[in-house]
């Protein structure tokens, strides 16, 4: 019996420090990254990023890289306008998040959930500016992570310096006007490796 125990405790701990000392990488095509934005004061319409890329390892170092060229509004000349002209990929070709994930993150077990409220330093056009991102994140019982934002994060065009290509795009489109700030949300899945 106590061998039994012994087994027992020892299986345990093994399944946590593997778990603890795993290498976590982005499942692709079951995440995403979408925002609003607003033209003409009152036209509300959903766009996302399309291409993501993330990882943290035991040290809880979470990195996020968003390919700017993937954007996808529903509209490929206003993609490609996006691109040309807002987020000037060829000179920026990704925006970067970096943060600390808390140890009440790290050591979750399978099956629970945790808030948290994570500072972030966000980089868009070789800008970096602190945001903060309340996020569930939830340890499935298949050894993944998910992270899904809990109220949305409101990204400012001022702060990034994308006010100039946001005024290109307006008389491009011949549109009265789109809203700078854009309220941002996101579900990341992650795996251990």
């Amino acid at each position: 019996m106590k061998s039994l125990l012994l087994s027992t405790i020892f299986i345990s701990l093994f399944l946590f420090c593997s778990a603890a000392n795993a290498h976590w990488m982005l499942v692709k095509d079951e995440s995403s990254l979408s925002f609003v934005s607003t033209k003409n004061q009152h036209i509300s319409e959903v766009q996302q990023f399309r291409t993501l890329n993330a990882e943290f390892g035991p040290e809880g170092k979470l990195q996020v890289e968003i390919e700017l060229g993937s954007i996808d509004s529903g509209i490929e000349i206003r993609d490609t306008r996006m691109r040309e002209k807002l987020f000037l990929v060829d000179k920026f070709p990704t925006a970067k998040l970096t943060a600390q994930l808390p140890d009440s993150v790290l050591t979750l077990a399978k099956g629970n959930s945790v808030l948290v409220t994570l500072p972030a330093e966000l980089s868009i056009m070789g800008i970096s500016k602190t945001i903060s991102a309340t996020v569930q994140v939830t340890r499935k019982a298949d050894d993944g992570i998910v992270a899904t934002s809990t109220q949305p994060i409101l990204i400012s065009a001022t702060d990034f310096g994308l006010t100039s290509g946001i005024e290109i795009l307006q008389t491009l489109a011949g549109l009265s006007g789109i809203g700078l700030t854009v309220p941002v949300n996101f579900n990341l899945v992650f795996l251990a490796h």
